[in-house]
């Protein structure tokens, strides 16, 4: 598996802010960490190309910036709290849905400790310096307001403290906290307050991001609904909620196993569960791929956020499930996603919705397909996963790139 972009995003950041050059092992050649190294970039760091990765040279003082942030939530709601804390006058610009996703609760957040906020959606100017006190946001929408602070927090001089209503998405907290403590930042935390120490981040040697679990879900229902296939790069122990997926996928009856470092899975037998995604929104595209074909109606509850990614993610799956020739419902009373079970799909035309997530449930779909499956805006992986396609090429997926 390539680098997961969770932690790739955070390991960038806390590296071009640290005291010393560092290396960082791992391929940032997806679109979203693409957009979080220009953004660094223009906050005075340097970033020169080695083999399997990058060198970081840590950020000068600059004035003034212009970010481009691509479709990427992560790097929008990380840069803005940073270029607050350092004092940059920033405007940030972006692509497609990015402008009309939710950021009002961290704007709040920053006006009132006195950054002066210009623009609804984007492009969006921020000025103004943070000081050291005390902070407090809303995380029920999005838990990357929190990691944006958490990260941007240790830069002021002085100590804070960060005390967060409605934390949702436990699991990328605790890859923030994860990176943070690993770069020497000193963060402790009580209830729902984190105290956060004034200082510079400390990073320094080789370094390698992990594995990426959200991606490696979409392998993982492969290989239960085509033929064995085996995982490497993934870190049996990790913080990312998206680990969690093995295990849901046993108990719809997977047959899923570790043996000399690598996750093999196994074609199986799949059976409905019941389960809440409040925690690993990304996992839901993969998990309603091997959902639809397993045996009776399951339930996929809290995800009502995924309604606000890179498309609305309930409407998305809903239709991909359903050009695929599974009925699939959902109630907003409930919050519930209801699956009911097919032997086998549909084949036809699925829409990507821009969202690579959805790009990627509809080839792994393909391997229970009746008939080839099209999907058109396929170029989406590129978000987070550019070999996608070639990765399934090579696992002998039949692929026919038609023009645009």
């Amino acid at each position: 598996m390539p680098a997961s972009k969770s932690y790739a995003h955070r390991m960038l950041i806390t590296a071009a802010f640290s005291r010393t050059e560092s290396v960082l092992l791992g391929d940032f050649s997806s679109d979203d960490l693409s957009a979080t190294i220009r953004a660094l970039t223009a906050f005075g760091a340097k970033f020169d190309s080695v083999d399997g990765g990058v060198k970081i040279t840590p950020a000068v003082k600059v004035e003034r910036s212009v970010v481009d942030c691509g479709e990427s939530g992560s790097t929008l709601r990380f840069s803005v709290p940073i270029a607050a804390a350092l004092g940059i006058e920033t405007t940030f610009t972006g692509a497609k849905r990015l402008g009309e996703r939710p950021m009002d609760e961290l704007l709040n957040c920053l006006k009132e400790h006195g950054i002066k906020v210009v623009g609804k959606g984007l492009p969006l100017t921020i000025s103004g310096k943070l000081s050291a006190g005390d902070y407090e946001i809303d995380g029920s929408r999005s838990s990357q307001y929190v990691t944006g602070l958490l990260l941007a927090l240790p830069l002021l001089e002085g100590n804070s403290t960060l005390t967060v209503r409605g934390e949702s998405s436990k699991a990328y907290i605790d890859i923030t906290l994860d990176v943070l403590q690993k770069s020497s930042a000193e963060i402790t935390k009580n209830g729902n307050t984190f105290f956060i120490r004034g200082a510079r981040y400390s990073v320094c040697g080789d370094r390698k991001v992990e594995g990426d679990w959200s991606n490696a879900a979409f392998w993982m229902v492969a290989g239960l609904l085509g033929e064995e296939i085996s995982i490497g790069n993934l870190n049996v122990e990790s913080s990312q909620g998206d680990r969690r997926v093995q295990e849901l996928l046993k108990q719809a009856g997977g047959d899923i196993s570790w043996k000399n470092g690598r996750l093999t899975a196994k074609p199986s037998n799949l059976h409905a569960i019941t389960f809440d995604a409040d925690d690993i929104p990304d996992a839901v595209p993969a998990m309603s791929v091997a959902l639809a074909a397993a045996k009776g109606t399951s339930v996929i509850t809290g995800v009502k956020r995924l309604r606000i990614k890179e498309s609305d993610r309930v409407a998305a799956v809903i239709d991909m499930l359903t050009r695929l020739g599974v009925h699939a419902t959902y109630n907003e009373y409930d919050d519930a996603l209801k699956i009911e079970g097919v032997p086998h799909f549909d084949g036809g035309t699925l829409c990507s919705y821009n969202d690579h997530r959805l790009a990627m449930a509809g080839a792994v779909a393909a391997i229970r397909a009746q008939a080839p499956i099209t999907i058109s805006g396929a170029e989406a992986v590129n978000k987070s996963y550019p070999a996608f396609f070639a990765d399934y090429e090579s696992l002998g997926g039949n692929i026919c790139r038609l023009p645009v």
